[in-house]
């Protein structure tokens, strides 16, 4: 099997998407591939899924799973698109959230490893730095909450938790039937509480 068919297998890249070539950098210890699509595949907008005319692209990169002991990096040119509703907007790539800098299986086995060791041991583990990993962490609660069905608690709890020892606090809202937190506010504030009863 070819190199390219290889890691289009692995990386479940498919039509219009296609691994053109792959780069092995021994002395950097990395693994480039590079994804591109096909002729005259036809490109839609994001946000409303509709066919728009090609406006431009830009070259990004995604850090993946390591491949044996190399570091794993993709690298494509996105398209842009000119939405008539939504105007020039990147179109989305299939192994990654938009703004991500890694590809959703990366992520995937970060927030495993978060699950089981803290925040400083997987920044050491993984090589990344603790901004990488709060994004990560943070794109993860987003598609949580996304997935998460309207909700009408029948008793919640509400307390205040102090971290950091300038004593910042949250509120912690949750639903005590289900044993879920529900909502974290920034501050103790009697006005947090009612932003969130208002959601």
């Amino acid at each position: 099997m070819r190199d390219k068919d290889l890691y289009a297998q692995i990386l479940g890249i498919e039509s219009p998407w296609q691994v053109t070539s792959v780069e092995l950098a021994v002395s950097e210890g990395e693994v480039t591939v590079y994804v591109g699509q096909a002729s005259g595949a036809k490109q839609c907008c994001p946000t409303c899924g509709e066919v728009s005319p090609g406006y431009d692209s830009r070259k990004r990169r995604w850090r993946h799973l390591d491949a044996c002991q190399y570091k794993t990096i993709l690298v494509a040119d996105v398209p842009r698109v000119k939405c008539e509703e939504h105007g020039v907007v990147t179109v989305s790539v299939p192994w990654a959230e938009p703004g991500s800098g890694f590809t959703a299986m990366f992520e995937a086995l970060v927030i495993d490893w978060l699950k089981e060791a803290s925040i400083s041991a997987v920044s050491r583990l993984m090589g990344l730095s603790w901004n990488s990993i709060d994004g990560i962490m943070q794109r993860a609660v987003e598609r949580r909450l996304a997935r998460r069905e309207d909700i009408s608690p029948t008793h919640i709890g509400v307390d205040e938790t102090a971290f950091k020892k300038r004593h910042d606090y949250v509120t912690v809202v949750s639903d005590q039937e289900a044993g879920t937190v529900l909502h974290v506010g920034p501050d103790r504030k009697k006005a947090t509480l009612k932003a969130w009863t208002t959601i």
